[in-house]
């Protein structure tokens, strides 16, 4: 009898051994899962932007750590299958995307990043494994304005126009110069011409008598000798 129940008990033990030493290879298998697969993206857009990420199927999907560096607003939409953030103001947004799935999923994740009016921007890479983190920082600035051809060319035709008003009012003032100089040069020709007939006629009213004079002198002595001689 004692024999038996040393037997049973030797039984027991091997089966709470057995039990201990499966339990501990349970433990162990699902500690060693292969950890989160982890992608980390710095993107750029001009606002507003917009990043759609596609994925797998899956109810246990979030959004977390999401942070700004200002006090700008954003919109999240989710749904099984996508994940949107959408940002209008300029800022610098950082989030993450956490995909968990019940077993191992081999899948392509599809990134879009839309900015401003552009077209869309597509990323894509193949991941395995149960928890998937996706980590974005995204740089959301103002699109710089270049002028259209329309205004090119108006541009163009505006600076043409004022070379020619430029052009044009610096040959008028030329020829005013021009004109100023004609009209001094003729003021001093009449100037001179006035000067040369006034100093004629004080000649001639200083000298025509003088000349009179010295005639009638000598006419005198000539009339003075004949009357002497006779």
């Amino acid at each position: 009898m004692v024999t038996r129940v040393t037997a049973r008990a030797v039984i027991t033990r091997v089966i709470i051994v057995l039990l201990v030493t499966c339990s501990v290879v349970m433990v162990y298998a699902e500690e060693a899962e292969p950890a989160d697969t982890v992608a980390s993206m710095n993107l750029q857009a001009y606002a507003p932007a917009r990043i759609v990420v596609s994925y797998a199927y899956t109810n246990n999907f979030s959004v977390v750590d999401v942070s700004t560096l200002g006090k700008s607003l954003y919109k999240i939409v989710s749904s099984p299958t996508s994940i949107e953030f959408h940002a209008v103001d300029l800022d610098r947004y950082t989030f993450t995307v956490v995909l968990k799935y019940a077993v191992t999923v081999e899948q392509s994740i599809q990134i879009a990043l839309f900015s401003s009016n552009h077209p869309p921007e597509a990323l894509q890479f193949n991941v395995k494994g149960r928890h998937i983190r996706l980590e974005f920082t995204l740089t959301v600035t103002e699109e710089p304005k270049y002028p259209s051809a329309q205004a090119v060319a108006e541009q163009v035709v505006q600076q043409i126009a004022n070379e020619l008003h430029e052009f044009r009012s610096q040959t008028d003032e030329t020829l005013a110069v021009l004109t100023r100089n004609v009209e001094t040069q003729w003021v001093l020709v009449g100037f001179n011409a006035a000067v040369s007939l006034a100093f004629l006629v004080v000649l001639a009213w200083w000298v025509w008598p003088q000349i009179r004079r010295l005639r009638r002198e000598v006419f005198t002595r000539v009339n003075s000798r004949e009357e002497e001689e006779g």
